[in-house]
Formats: structure tokens, sequence, C-alpha cells
């Protein structure tokens, strides 16, 4: 286990390398992609928790609203609740980072050295062997990914391999003990992402029916039903109120994130799309390309890598008896259909036969189950996948004829290739990038403003992940800000005639007030602004291009007057003060 524990560490840093040297200076993952929404909910959670309240509703953002909200990543906010109250978000974020490549491969571990025993015998051959399941899965070219994404709630892979571990264990010894480890590790599982927590009651379903086929001799069916019904009581319990309260804030129209049923199917089949193709080729080549299709760096990534292919062929045939191969075979093969999606994806196009697209299994389950209504993302499954070809490669790495010295050298080499495959050759990107935590010199100033009110940061028309920036700021000032997760344009803006012409001077040229709308009408509006609640109107230059900066400041100082501050760092502010009356935006 020492070796193992050092194995992973060291996958841990190699992955998210440089962040171990600078773990509060930046955070992990691309800034034009998830990260700015995640560092935000890390300090909204510990700060909500601080003050007493539970974090389920939130009036920091689509001001002047107050909106519901469960932090997709609730797990990983709360159990680094004490680091944050030290350290801060950041450090707490990059240390989920970390420390989630480091659990996913120590989970994998146990889990491919508990299978290797049970079929050759436990022993320090077992150990060893089990290391390449913990590179290959703590390296999966689709965990990668996510890290580049900043979706730190997908990066708590260690659920799955270890939920897997403590059912296998409760199926073949079925008693009260190893019920309540197996429910134990399911519900730490689900929380910490449903998606897991998914293919870990699939995974188990698998199991059950297989192992009920093939291994009736080894199966204790009088104590199994008790240990299974005190298994699912026990997660049940522990799951349901959390899960509760991320149901309740998914629909309304006070919701911040909504999952209704067309926008789950639009994002199915227009976005979140798995190309078979994708699984098997090398190189930084994406299908699909969200860049390009639409204009997100984003990636889907579910590359399979050849070594752990090929060792995980090598497992199959070491494998003699068929009912010993046959549960990994079902499992990575349930698991390959249904990350698929709803319709069969090839080389950039759908399938089609007769002018139809031709449906996988996801799509009957995505139709009948109310629970895979919500899947927006069944790319996700590859993580299932890559476990299941990680414990036949486990298998596989003791078949090869290596021994003593030189054996040993040959198998560490196996396992760096593996690891250079996912890292290095695969479309998965790395070293991974990192975002600046600096906060601009506008933040000090607005914090210190003693009067309350909503600020509107400037330019509106970023992208929305990149302008998700502005609530990372929003953790230096704690004002409410009308910008929301996944809205393009907010409704308060969208009413506005300023914030109407600021879109026109930020997305062209323009040398003159826009003719259909008068310099008294901004001045109003501005005014409407105020009344409504905004304290502070904030021009971030750095993000404009040159000849729409001008512009701009042309535009708002004609609208709101002369700015009431400006910083070295380039950041032009307005104290806008309410005037009496109503807070009435003009139609």
């Amino acid at each position: 286990m020492r070796l193992a524990l050092v194995v992973t560490a060291l996958v841990a840093v190699v992955v998210t390398w440089p962040l171990a040297l600078d773990p509060s200076g930046s955070i992990s993952g691309h800034p034009g992609n998830d990260v700015w929404n995640h560092i935000w909910g890390y300090w909204w959670v510990a700060d909500e928790i601080a003050h007493g309240r539970i974090p389920l509703r939130t009036d920091l953002q689509h001001f002047p609203q107050s909106s519901r909200l469960f932090f997709i990543d609730m797990f990983g906010a709360v159990i680094t609740l004490p680091l944050q109250w030290i350290a801060g978000p950041v450090a707490a974020m990059n240390v989920v980072v970390m420390g989630c490549f480091w659990a996913a491969g120590m989970a994998a571990w146990a889990l491919a050295r508990n299978v290797r025993a049970e079929l050759f015998g436990a022993g320090p051959d077992a150990d060893r062997d089990a290391l390449v399941a913990a590179v290959a899965y703590a390296t999966a070219p689709h965990l990668v990914a996510q890290a580049y994404n900043g979706i730190t709630e997908t990066l708590f892979a260690f659920g799955l391999p270890l939920a897997t571990l403590g059912v296998l264990r409760l199926l073949l010894r079925p008693n009260v003990g190893n019920a309540l480890l197996a429910a134990g590790a399911m519900a730490l599982c689900t929380l910490a992402n449903w998606y897991y927590g998914l293919f870990a009651i699939i995974g188990s379903a698998i199991l059950l029916v297989v192992l009920a086929a093939t291994r009736r001799e080894r199966i204790r069916w009088g104590a199994l039903p008790k240990a299974l019904a005190i298994a699912g009581f026990v997660a049940g319990a522990a799951v349901a109120p959390v899960l509760a309260g991320f149901s309740s804030t998914l629909d309304g129209p006070d919701a911040i994130v909504q999952r209704d049923p067309a926008f789950v199917w639009t994002s199915l089949v227009t976005h979140n799309i798995t190309d078979v193709v994708s699984s098997f080729v090398p190189g930084k080549v994406y299908s699909p390309d969200l860049k390009a299709l639409h204009g997100e760096e984003l990636l889907i990534v579910t590359y399979l890598g050849w070594t752990l292919l090929v060792l995980a062929g090598i497992g199959l045939v070491r494998i003699r008896r068929w009912r010993d191969r046959l549960p990994w075979l079902v499992w990575i093969g349930v698991f390959g259909l249904l990350m698929l999606g709803p319709y069969l994806y090839v080389s950039g196009a759908y399938v089609t036969v007769t002018d139809r697209r031709l449906p996988m299994p996801f799509l009957a389950l995505f139709e009948v189950l109310p629970l895979f209504g919500r899947i927006s993302h069944p790319f996700r499954f590859v993580m299932a996948v890559q476990l299941g070809l990680g414990v036949l490669a486990s298998i596989g790495i003791g078949a090869l004829p290596w021994r003593g010295r030189a054996g040993a050298a040959a198998r560490i080499g196996v396992v760096c290739l593996l690891a250079g495959e996912a890292l290095l050759v695969s479309p998965a990107p790395w070293p991974l990038p990192r975002s600046e935590a600096r906060l601009p010199d506008s933040v000090a100033l607005l914090a210190a403003d003693a009067e309350p009110g909503a600020v509107l940061d400037l330019p509106i028309s970023v992208p929305n992940l990149e302008r998700a920036v502005y609530l990372y700021w929003q953790t230096g000032h704690g004002r409410p800000s009308p910008y929301a997760l996944n809205e393009p344009l907010p409704g308060v803006l969208d009413r506005s005639h300023l914030a109407r012409a600021l879109l026109v001077a930020e997305g062209g040229r323009m040398d003159r007030l826009p003719p259909m709308v008068g310099e008294l009408d901004l001045v109003i509006a501005g005014r409407a602004l105020a009344r409504l609640g905004v304290r502070w109107v904030v021009m971030h230059a750095p993000l404009y291009p040159p000849e729409r900066r001008e512009q701009t400041l042309t535009l708002l100082r004609a609208s709101l007057g002369p700015e009431t501050a400006s910083t070295p760092d380039q950041r032009y502010l307005w104290q806008l003060s309410a005037p009496e009356g109503t807070s009435e935006l003009p139609e």
C-alpha cells in the first residue's frame, strides 16, 4: 500500500504540475471555461455556512431577484470548509483538484487489487499489478480534460471504484458490516457527484446479475437480501435530503440553473455528443469541436488509450474461465454503449438508416427513467469504461513474462508508457492551464464602500463562461450582480437603454451615439439603474479591444458623468446615487 500511496501522489503532482509550486496564486483550469463559476461556488457555500444559512438561495446573482441555486460541487465546498476559512477558496479548490487525482488512483488501486486477489491470490504481486489500474484511472484523458474545463465535481472519480469495491465485498460476503461499508461508499460516491452515483448503481446491478448467473455457488442467498436492504436503506437515507435540496432548485422561474427537458435534449444532440472514433484516435483532434461550433473552450475527451486497451486484452486472455471474464466484459459493454448517448455518432456525423438517426440504448432509458431524463453529458460514462479496462489491465500486466530487476524495470516502463500516452498523446491538454487568481484594484474600492448596492461590471458581451470572472471578483467585494449562470443577457439589462447602447459600443465601431437612443434617454437609463439598486458601474478596460475602449468610455461619461474613480490597472468606476422615485426601468 505504501508504494501505491507514493505512486498515486506522484501522479497527482505530475498531472496538475506546476500547481503544487503555487497552490494559492492561480486556479487550475482554463479561464474560458467553468473555473470562475466553481471558485465562486466554493466561496459562496463557505460564506453562507459561516453565516448560519443553508446554501440553497442567493441574491448575489441575477440581481435584483433572489434565486434558488444548488452549487453542483457542494461536496467539495463542504469538505474544504476549514481550509477555505484559513487559506481561502483558491487554495481549497486547488487542493481538491490535486487530491481528486490522488484519491481516484488509490480507489482504483484498491478495487483492482481486490479483483486480482480474488482471481489469483493476494500478496505483493496483486499490490504491484494493481498500480496499472491506479495510474490508468488517475491519468484518464477524460479526467484530465475535466480539470482543464474547470468542472471540479467530475474530478471526484474516486467514488465509483470505491462504491464498486464495497458492493463486490457485499455480494460475495453479505453481512451487516459489509452492508454498512457498501452503503457508506455508495452514499459518498453519490454525494460527491450525481453522475458517479448513477454509474455505481448501474454497475452494482451489473455485478449482481452477472454474479448471480455465473457464481451462484459463492453467493449466500439467505443473507444477501437482508444485507442489500440495509445497504440500500442507509445509503438512501444519507443521500435523500441532499437530493431533495438539489431537486428543489432546478425548476421554476427563480432557478438559476434550470434543467427543463427541452434544454437537456438540445444539449444531448447538439453539444454534448460522443463520437465513437474519438475514443481511439490520438492527438489533439476533437469531435465535436466545441470551439469551432460554439466558440467555447470546453473539451469533450473520451480517448481510452491503446496501451490500456492492449493490457486489458491480455488480461481477458489471462482469465481462463468465462464466468470470471463476464462481469467486466458486461461492465465495459454496458457503459460503453451508454457513453454513446441517444444516437450513434461516428467521424463527425450521426449515422442514419432510412434518413433516421440510429438510436442507442441510452435513448430508451432517457425516455423511460426519470433519473436519465436529467442526464445531459452521456460522454461521462467513459470513466466507468476506463475503470473496467484498468481492472483488466492490472490482471494483464501480471501475465507478461518479466521477472527480477529487469522485470520490475519493464513494469515501470509500461506504467510510464500508460501515463505518457494519456498526458502527451491523447487529446487531453497537458500541462493544464491556470487562471490568474489576482483580484483587480477596483475590488478594494467596492469593498470599502459602506453603502449597499449592486455592481454592474462591463463589458456585457463577454461569453458567459469568461464573464463569470465577475463572480470571482465578487468574492472580494460581496456585492450583488445582475449576471447569472447560463444567462447571456439578464432581464434587467435587456430592458435598459444604456445597456443596449453599451452592447452596440462593444460589438462594433461606434464614433457617435446610436441615432435611435438619445443622450437624455441614456442619462435617464443610468438613473433607472441607480433606482433599481445598482450602486457601482465598473468598466474593465483590459477586457476591451482598444478601438472599443474609448467609444465605451465616451458613452459612459455622456450617460453617467465623469467617472468617480479609476485604478492603475485601468478600471473606471462610477458611483450611482439613487434619486427619489420608483425603481422601475423605462420601457
